[in-house]
């Protein structure tokens, strides 16, 4: 059996990589005087570099581990409509980055005071720093697993160390840091990725297209599609076609709305027009970008069924352990240090764009509006530190649960991705549509987490207990359910929405706050009903039944689209200076206040 084990000059690539990246971070630090100039790069940043950094802001080692890790595990119908995102992101850039630049923001949640509130900024505000850093997190949880299987470092070491020089290099150099590196980092992925296939094609029996075809032969390519159960929205079909199209759409559009990482970087150009060439740029070379790693995941799935190796016994970490046991020295070192580009690409915006929306969104706003330039930038570097290190604990923890719940990279996100339902829609509102308001979004926003936690638990728990099951035992929560799942919640809900009737009338500002507190217990209450319907109509299974983690926003994304039709065909028309110029049908529109 092959041990994993890197050379000493595989370690000196990774280790020159490195210096590389915090020696850019040291060369940009000279260069950040004002806020505009750390968190934007001065806004004139060429738009090709701005598209690389967007490309690779998206290429982390989230996807480098959990697209081939798919593929091995699965085969590729997962990700065979992935193609959609790249294609389906210009329109989406059209629909909302135009109204960010009218009004010179610096993060998307500056648009929606426009348009609601300061109390809708906030709350959105807090939910997406909270989304994306669980996010970071994931990243290093899967550059975890990169390690794991090609140096045979546990979890904790790498997402330790990994995390400390994404941090440091962020730390000093601000945006200018961010996007070069990523640039740099571009080019060490190319060549690490690119060695990797030529080995691969050599080492799989008939080359580039025997790994292909003997993939597909094996029921690793396409074989969901020719399933009848895949065209169906059963909870217990792990993939759906349905599901996952909708999810392929709502991809890029959630990303052009609110995704502060890819929005600050196209702010960083001088003018909407060039933000629009990076975003080209970006979706051009995301395409080729997506078939590599769907050739990998094929080829190294072939090489294994034809090379047994006990080491081999995830996914997740095959490919790697590929590139450190079968790769001579220092080949291996040069595809991790294209790993660490990955993750430092995804790492070094993530934990900036968060610095951003601190410096923008809440410590300016609540702490110190006076704060002068240089104490910005102080802030930012702060702030920048310390949500690198919450992303640092976040990864730890989401290693433990993925542990215990026996969980892919795929998988893993689902539990810790809850109170970000109503992001997208409240931008989706309010571009589309001079009726949207901020009482509709707290509504909505209530029913809506409802409905996550309540489906959430159902994954959770489906989920625990069937890593844990043995074959003669009960089935427990893994198999039908009581009513009592669906009566408690809704009995809360009677209760609280009984006192809002009854003062309604009397004391509105209260009423409104238990109106919206009424109809969480009521989303929940939908969110367990399904689990109810469902598991009692399968009844006669005799195995565990695992709600799909597809599952888990399916229901969410289906309520805001019905909530929202609704709640906009019951709404008034808002106040002109609410919406003009700011709206899909107002595009000539001048905003109210833009220049303010």
């Amino acid at each position: 059996m092959n041990k994993i084990a890197l050379g000493n000059w595989d370690y000196a690539a990774m280790v020159i990589y490195m210096l590389a990246v915090v020696l850019m971070g040291f060369k940009f630090s000279k260069n950040e005087k004002t806020s505009e100039d750390y968190l934007l790069g001065g806004r004139n940043i060429p738009f090709m570099a701005v598209g690389i950094s967007c490309l690779m802001s998206l290429l982390s080692t989230y996807s480098l581990v959990m697209v081939p890790g798919e593929i091995f595990n699965h085969g590729l119908s997962l990700w065979i409509m992935s193609l959609l995102v790249p294609i389906l992101a210009i329109p989406a850039f059209m629909i909302f980055m135009r109204f960010y630049f009218r009004i010179k923001a610096f993060t998307p949640f500056e648009y929606l005071e426009y348009r609601y509130d300061r109390k809708v900024r906030l709350l959105v505000a807090f939910l997406y720093t909270y989304s994306r850093g669980v996010y970071l997190a994931m990243v290093l949880f899967a550059t975890s697993k990169v390690f794991e299987g090609g140096a045979g470092w546990p979890a904790w070491v790498t997402i330790l160390v990994v995390g400390f020089i994404g941090i440091l290099y962020t730390v000093l150099g601000g945006m200018r840091a961010v996007i070069w590196t990523d640039v740099l980092q571009f080019v060490v992925l190319v060549i690490g990725i690119g060695a990797a296939v030529v080995v691969l094609c050599m080492s799989v029996d008939g080359g580039f297209f025997g790994a292909i075809t003997y993939a597909f032969d094996k029921g690793h390519g396409l074989n969901r599609f020719s399933d009848p159960n895949f065209y169906t929205c059963n909870p217990y079909v792990r993939l759906s076609f349905w599901l996952i199209l909708l999810g392929r759409i709502m991809t890029p559009l959630t990303t052009a709305a609110s995704d502060q990482i890819t929005i600050q970087r196209l702010l960083s150009t001088s003018s909407y027009k060039n933000a629009f060439k990076a975003q080209i740029t970006s979706s051009v070379i995301n395409i080729p970008f997506t078939m590599v790693l769907w050739f990998i995941g094929l080829a190294i799935y072939s090489y294994y069924s034809q090379n047994p190796d006990p080491m081999v016994k995830s996914g997740d970490t095959a490919f790697f352990t590929f590139v450190a046991t079968k790769l001579p020295t220092p080949v291996p070192g040069l595809i991790m240090a294209a790993m660490l580009a990955a993750v430092m690409s995804t790492l070094d915006s993530g934990i900036n764009s968060l610095s951003t929306i601190w410096l923008k969104e809440f410590h300016l706003p609540y702490i110190n509006k006076n704060l002068n330039d240089s104490g910005q930038v102080r802030v930012c570097r702060i702030s920048t530190a310390v949500f690198g290190i919450i992303a640092v604990g976040i990864g730890l923890l989401v290693s433990c649960t993925s542990d215990i719940m026996k969980q892919t990279v795929v998988e893993s996100a689902t539990i810790f991705h809850a109170f970000e339902a109503i992001v997208f829609p409240a931008f989706l509102y309010a571009v589309l549509s001079k009726r949207a308001n901020s009482a509709m979004i707290w509504i909505i926003a209530a029913l809506m987490w409802g409905l996550k936690f309540g489906t959430l638990t159902w994954y959770t728990v489906t989920k625990t207990v069937s890593a844990s099951w043995q074959t003669g035992t009960p089935l427990g929560l893994a198999g039908p359910i009581s009513f009592i799942w669906v009566a408690i919640p809704l009995a809360v809900f009677a209760i609280i929405f009984s006192y809002w009737l009854y003062r309604r009338h009397t004391k509105k500002n209260l009423c409104y706050i238990s109106l919206a507190v009424s109809l969480f217990p009521f989303g929940y209450a939908l969110g367990t009903g399904l689990w109810y319907i469902f598991s009692n109509y399968n009844a006669m299974s005799t195995k565990p039944l695992v709600v799909s983690f597809q599952w888990i926003g399916f229901p969410v994304t289906i309520s805001f689209i019905i909530l929202g039709i609704i709640g906009l065909r019951l709404s008034k028309i808002q106040p002109k200076e609410k919406w003009q110029g700011l709206i899909l049908s107002d595009l000539e529109g001048a905003p109210a206040g833009a220049d303010k």
